[in-house]
């Protein structure tokens, strides 16, 4: 199915003037570790801008759907990389087949630091506090007509799994070892804290072979090690971990870059990991972190589809799947307010 083009949708979508709205979510980490930041936007919300609060996931629908509501055109997220998730699939299930009819164009997205990694807000270049961002934004555009806003394309994964009718979209998928790690990181500490402890821990347990490594072993196994993973139509046998992407994957202001989409593709990034066991797997800590090649690791500059079995995480969400799941690019396509226009 080819892209769907938001460029050239009617003139009311692009040459009218910016509306922007904030969704704001006070429970995702930057904003619950500074409530005096959250609390000066909020106030900043009631005074100048539409905007309105989530706590929760289920909250989400709702405050897109109130927002969409007034009008806006130019919607900020306030939140980590779950809540611009969550958005990103508010806005599909609301308005993805009128986009699609060409009945109306999708809001921009401003990206927001307000979350623990915030790998896409930094993959568009947004730097700063949320109140900074919002502040230079209503600064350089305080009369701007829509078109007149620079942005960057967003590409968006399509996440289809049997049995479930509707798709996931995302922008940074990984398999059930790449989602069990990423669940021990949470266990452990959340943000960073429990990063650098899950490294520093993994990898003295797999020199030494301790207790946190004899009871967090099975998490780097696959649990179906035997069904193959299918890439672009090709069967690739002894696939430890997938991870894909459409977004540079960034992390620690960006001293760990992990994996660069290159520009102009049409597919998206991928790494495919193979490792015997999981001591070989924790050796490959830094080739993965540092997107370093090694013969273990399978680079993919331009898929298409991958398909394979598992539980997954898709922008650090965890999700359980009980069968086969595809990993595809997505029609749809989003204009995120690129970081220099700020």
């Amino acid at each position: 199915m080819p892209a769907i083009p938001l460029l050239d949708l009617p003139e009311t979508g692009r040459h009218v003037p910016v509306r922007l709205g904030v969704l704001t979510n006070p429970a995702a980490q930057h904003n619950h570790r500074f409530p005096f930041t959250h609390g000066v936007l909020e106030r900043e919300l009631a005074s100048e801008l539409d905007g309105v609060m989530t706590v929760t996931r289920d909250q989400v629908d709702e405050a897109v759907g109130t927002l969409l509501g007034r009008g806006i055109n130019v919607l900020a997220i306030n939140g980590g990389d779950g809540t611009i998730h969550g958005v990103i699939n508010a806005l599909v299930r609301q308005i993805g087949a009128e986009v699609s009819r060409g009945l109306r164009p999708f809001p921009r997205l401003l990206f927001l630091n307000g979350g623990t990694y915030n790998m896409a807000s930094r993959a568009m270049g947004t730097k700063g506090s949320p109140v900074r961002t919002v502040r230079r934004f209503l600064a350089r555009h305080p009369r701007s007509l829509l078109a007149q806003v620079p942005t960057r394309p967003l590409r968006l994964l399509e996440i289809r799994e049997e049995g479930r009718p509707e798709p996931l979209l995302g922008m940074v998928f990984g398999s059930e070892v790449v989602r069990n790690a990423l669940a021990l990181c949470e266990e452990l500490g959340s943000g960073y804290g429990g990063l650098l402890r899950l490294l520093g821990e993994g990898s003295l347990g797999a020199l030494l072979g301790n207790g946190f490594f004899q009871a967090h072993q099975w998490r780097l196994r696959p649990s179906n090690p035997a069904d193959p993973v299918v890439l672009d139509g090709e069967e690739v046998a002894g696939v430890t971990a997938v991870v894909a992407s459409t977004i540079d994957l960034k992390l620690v202001r960006g001293a760990i870059w992990s994996l660069a989409v290159p520009p102009g593709t049409e597919g998206f990034a991928a790494r495919l990991i193979r490792s015997r066991n999981a001591r070989e797997l924790v050796r490959l800590l830094p080739h993965l972190l540092w997107q370093w090649p090694h013969p273990l690791i399978r680079d993919v500059s331009e898929g298409r589809r991958i398909s394979l079995r598992g539980d997954y995480t898709l922008d650090g969400e965890l999700y359980r799947c009980q069968g086969r799941l595809s990993v595809s690019l997505s029609p749809h396509r989003l204009e995120v307010v690129a970081g220099e226009a700020l």
